[in-house]
């Protein structure tokens, strides 16, 4: 009798591959690979979660009604066009069951997320890879690797791992370029610690009269929610409808519930937050650029480095920072091999990681 097989577009399909959670050797795990806050979550979101968990034997709503008004309330928007899934990840998934089959194409940047290729092999769907510009998402390769096949353009605005941007009027351009039957997804995951005045993570192109936007949103990193796995959507009340038939019946726990409603009220924690990305980033990045290292110019709650010797000595930097308990992300899995990306963490951890790089500039191995 023959094994039993995956369908064809999953059996060799990449999976993700997280950052390393645990070191050889290592006493402690300075975790830099997740993009995890700092300051982690609320203290509020911490209490509402535990009070919750009282009534953990009860199903929560379906649909998620209550976390819905709290966004919409916090954003001034219609609850009927906010959708929450477990995780943004979730969300994205759910958007390729919806509208896409196989054969269909999905497209997305060459150093967008792995989920997205993921999610449209899970549907039998053909990947689509547009390159990029020096990190940056280029519209007119998008809009040039569109055919009367694509269903579905994801693209990470910022992107990861890249923490590049577009501003609104390219994404605006890349809207105008797709038909009507093509649906544009926007994953505006870091969005909260983007400052820039030309950026928007997608409000406008949502509400602009076209029903083929969806933006996306995480409550992993700003809200410090990401063992909760808790992101939610906004997009037109055609595509919330498709979601709400393709979603598991009750896909968001109790106490992530409770936990995002006290979250994203809690305006205060959440300026916390970002003060310290603000403090922290600028002071790394300074010490980066002293030893000579190239940057991306991250707009996020990380940074990327690149080294001018290419994968090999990527994987040697990365080898000398996991033998001191330093775990960072390589980002290989993202087509870039000699790269990798640094949560602006934990103080002491970024100081031990600029002191083993400061060591390995003066070994020349950087």
């Amino acid at each position: 009798m023959p094994l039993l097989s995956p369908k064809n577009s999953v059996e060799n399909m990449p999976g993700y591959a997280p950052g390393a959670m645990k070191l050889p050797n290592a006493t402690k795990i300075h975790r830099l690979s997740f993009n995890e806050s700092r300051i982690g979550p609320s203290p509020k979101a911490l209490a509402a979660a535990m009070d919750v968990m009282n009534n953990c034997y009860r199903y929560p709503l379906p649909g998620n009604p209550e976390i819905n008004a709290a966004i919409a309330n916090r954003y001034s928007v219609d609850p009927n066009k906010i959708f929450c899934g477990s995780g943004s990840e979730e969300i994205l998934r759910l958007l390729a069951c919806g509208y896409a089959d196989a054969g269909d194409d999905i497209v997305y940047t060459e150093h967008g997320m792995v989920i997205y290729p993921i999610a449209a092999r899970c549907v039998g769907a053909n990947t689509v890879v547009a390159s990029e510009k020096n990190l940056f998402v280029d519209v007119d390769s998008l809009l040039n690797s569109v055919t009367d096949k694509t269903r579905i353009v994801y693209v990470a605005n910022p992107g990861n791992p890249t923490g590049t941007y577009i501003s609104n009027s390219e994404m605006t351009r890349l809207r105008d370029g797709l038909s009507a039957d093509v649906l544009l997804v926007i994953d505006s995951a870091y969005a909260e610690f983007v400052d820039a005045g030309d950026y928007s993570p997608g409000w406008e192109l949502v509400d602009s009269g076209k029903d083929n936007v969806i933006m996306t949103r995480t409550m992993s990193k700003m809200y410090g929610l990401a063992g909760l796995r808790i992101g939610w959507a906004y997009a037109s009340e055609p595509i919330i409808e498709v979601l709400n038939k393709v979603r598991p019946g009750f896909n968001v726990n109790s106490a992530a519930i409770a936990a995002g409603i006290a979250a994203i009220e809690d305006l205060e924690h959440e300026e916390k937050t970002k003060a310290y990305n603000d403090k922290l980033k600028p002071w790394f990045e300074a010490q980066l650029i002293d030893l000579g290292l190239e940057l991306a110019p991250s707009v996020c709650n990380f940074s990327l480095i690149r080294f001018s010797g290419g994968a090999d000595q990527c994987q040697r930097v990365n080898d000398r920072l996991r033998e001191n308990g330093l775990s960072v992300k390589p980002c290989g899995g993202s087509n870039l091999p000699d790269c990798m990306r640094i949560t602006i963490g934990p103080e002491e951890s970024l100081e031990l990681l600029v002191k083993v790089l400061q060591s390995l500039k003066k070994q020349e191995i950087i």
